[in-house]
């Protein structure tokens, strides 16, 4: 077993010893160690501190977090990509004329409204982005306004903004976040954001969470 599968196992390790975390969880962590063991052998026969971090009960669990605990955030962005094709399905045939849908901003998005979910992983840290493209200038812009002397930016319309943050609920909802011991450390199970652009390029600042 090589020093980064340690430190996953020494991480796994921490949560299933934790009387802190939720049960759930610690069994999910239990589970998985039991697999690496089965894997690699005996994980700790060099005695690796388990890494600093904060106890999983100071974190802030997505609602759908702790039932996706033992997936790989590759697998996780697949979900998010399914959800989202899910959304965007138009009602079924055989809905009635006269009914009337509700409001979905994923689903009523502009006609030409391209969805794309990426996954990167790197130096161990997992990102997923969420991207918009191809968004009518008009519909997704409202005005502009002076940040500062001499720089103007775009204003989102309230319904890019309701989009956006559509999208960010969803992929939000296997995430976590946490308090790190030192400044510079994240505790996340993936950094995540949502990117929006217009048709013709425009990068639209958005701020959602």
């Amino acid at each position: 077993m090589d020093n980064k599968q340690r430190t996953r196992a020494a991480k796994m390790r921490a949560v299933a010893e934790d009387d802190r975390v939720p049960e759930g969880l610690r069994e999910a962590a239990r589970n998985r160690l039991a697999a690496l063991q089965e894997r690699h052998g005996p994980l700790f026969e060099e005695k690796v501190p388990p890494p600093r971090q904060p106890a999983i009960g100071s974190r802030v669990l997505g609602e759908k977090a702790e039932a996706t605990w033992d997936l790989p955030t590759r697998d996780v962005a697949a979900l998010i990509k399914a959800e989202i094709k899910t959304a965007r399905q138009l009602a079924p045939r055989g809905t009635a004329p006269d009914a009337v849908a509700p409001h979905n901003p994923i689903r009523d998005a502009p006609k030409g409204t391209r969805i794309h979910v990426s996954h990167r992983l790197s130096t161990g840290s997992a990102s997923i982005a969420i991207n918009v493209r191809g968004l009518p200038n008009d519909w997704a812009i409202s005005g502009s306004s002076e940040v500062r002397p001499g720089v103007v930016r775009n204003v989102p319309s309230p319904a890019c903004r309701n989009l956006a943050q559509a999208l960010w609920v969803i992929g939000d909802a296997y995430n976590w976040r946490g308090d790190g011991y030192m400044q510079d450390y994240a505790d996340h199970r993936f950094f995540f954001r949502v990117e929006v652009y217009c048709a013709d390029g425009t990068h639209l600042n958005l701020d959602v969470a």
